[in-house]
This record gives structure tokens, sequence and C-alpha cells, in this order.
């Protein structure tokens, strides 16, 4: 066995997180899953002078369901 493949033996295969696309207060907004059983909302709101760089503001993390982390930040 040469040792790419040997590396690809060993290495267990990334568990696939959930992403949800949806909408809170008419803005764009995406939830997503950074590890394992930990969600994340974030909302695209340019104008917003607390939000990033890039017009993304995080309203909320370590809701342990997507469905806990819609209910509390109203994303549809």
């Amino acid at each position: 066995m040469d040792s790419d493949n040997l590396l690809k033996a060993i290495q267990p295969e990334p568990a696939a997180l959930g992403r949800h696309y949806g909408s809170c207060d008419g803005k764009a907004a995406l939830a997503r899953e950074t590890s394992p059983g930990s969600w994340q909302v974030k909302v695209r709101d340019p104008i917003n002078r607390l939000a990033g760089h890039d017009g993304w503001m995080m309203l909320g993390t370590g809701w342990s369901t997507l469905a806990e982390a819609r209910a509390a930040t109203g994303l549809s």
C-alpha cells in the first residue's frame, strides 16, 4: 500500500455539516452547523454598522439543533 492510500485508510471522512438558507425580518439569512450539534445563524445586513466587512451579522451561535436556532432567531 502506498503512502497516499495509507493516509486515506487511516483518516475517517469528515461528517457532512448542515446548512439552511432562509430569511429573517425580510433579510437573507443563513443557519449553518459549525460542528456536529452546534448551529449558528447569520443575517445579511450590509447597512447595519454591527455587520462585518462582508455584510453578514451574527445573530447567535451554540444551538444544538436547526429547529432550536430557527425558533430563537425567527429564521424561516
